[in-house]
């Protein structure tokens, strides 16, 4: 594919991004926000009600759910969402919080899948959000078990940005709490994606060793104290291992 194909693919990407973080927009005014003339925008989203992955109501251009089926059609290619299979339920009715499978993927972690607990808050968490990796306690789980030069490149490329005031924004701390994460087995965010909450996270590794996954417990700071955040680490490890042995079988 040559550079100006990239080029249209990119564009294109661009323009779907905008209307799903936007929630949709006119021709003239997407063309304005993404600096694209009028005619090039109009020729994308053309060709993207064509293929079925936008719709026109009026003269508001939306992205349809086709997204949604290519999402969920890959999530059940994977085989640690079959491998987790009631485990993610019982961790949120155990804890009464919410419980969410992540993976790396691009170097962020995405959530696969979300239970909520009968005590869990109102999160904004939904199945293929994404957020960095070493702002959440998920991603730290899952970054302790990659090897440093991988870890180095993902800094590199991404660099430390701060989510909240409490987000590690030091490499060396962040090697520090990996290096906590592989000793104690489990990792733990205090406010450093979200303010206020707490977030509790077990590693998924297969027979060798590789990391697959994690599963992670949210909740209020003021509902997980220092004995409840034992109790939460040891029932997502227990979940974290049980998945573990279910990668052998699917």
């Amino acid at each position: 594919m040559g550079g100006k194909s990239n080029r249209s693919v990119e564009r294109a990407f661009t323009l779907v991004d905008e209307l799903a973080e936007n929630g949709g927009g006119g021709v003239s005014e997407l063309a304005e926000r993404l600096d694209m003339p009028v005619s090039t925008v109009h020729d994308y989203l053309q060709a993207l009600i064509t293929t079925g992955y936008v719709t026109k109501d009026d003269k508001e251009y939306q992205t349809t759910t086709r997204f949604l089926e290519v999402g969920h059609r890959q999530r059940h290619r994977l085989e640690v969402f079959k491998a987790v299979r009631d485990e993610l339920e019982d961790v949120a009715v155990e804890t009464g919080e919410h419980a969410t499978l992540l993976i790396e993927e691009a170097d962020q972690a995405v959530i696969l899948a979300v239970q909520e607990g009968p005590d869990a808050v109102n999160l904004f968490a939904y199945p293929g959000a994404r957020m960095p990796l070493h702002a959440t306690a998920p991603g730290k789980a899952m970054l302790a078990y990659m090897p440093n030069e991988r870890v180095d490149a993902i800094i590199d490329r991404h660099g430390l940005v701060a989510v909240t005031s409490r987000t590690i924004t030091d490499a060396d701390v962040l090697f520090e709490q990996l290096e906590s994460v592989r000793q104690q087995g489990y990792a733990i965010d205090e406010g450093e994606r979200i303010a206020g909450m707490v977030c509790i996270a077990a590693p998924i590794l297969d027979k060798s060793d590789q990391i697959r996954g994690s599963i992670c417990v949210c909740g209020p700071q003021s509902r997980i104290d220092e004995t409840r955040r034992d109790e939460i680490a040891d029932v997502v490890k227990r979940a974290a291992n049980v998945t573990q042995v279910n990668l052998d079988y699917v």
